[in-house]
């Protein structure tokens, strides 16, 4: 599923303009975006949390050449899957 379709969804099930709903997913997704780039971490109940976490350089390898090259330190996310999701993830099956 892409944005657009996960749009078309939400819109379909609350009746809200699929406007007003890409309004409010971006809305969510910069506010993500800013809480993990302050190092503050995002909880959603039943969903997850999501934490920014510092990675150190590290070696690596061009995987087209083969040639080593050295991976920079950065930031990155980490998401941790909450146990009402894990359940309905591990129900279906």
């Amino acid at each position: 599923m892409n944005k657009q379709e996960l749009i078309r969804q939400l819109a379909g099930e609350t009746g809200f303009h699929e406007r007003q709903v890409r309004m409010t997913l971006d809305c969510l997704i910069r506010k993500t975006m800013e809480a993990l780039a302050n190092d503050q971490s995002l909880v959603l109940q039943t969903l997850g949390t999501f934490r920014s976490v510092w990675q150190t350089e590290r070696p690596g390898r061009n995987p087209k050449t083969g040639e080593p090259k050295t991976v920079p330190s950065r930031f990155t996310v980490k998401f941790r899957p909450g146990n009402a999701f894990l359940k309905a993830l591990n129900d279906n099956k």
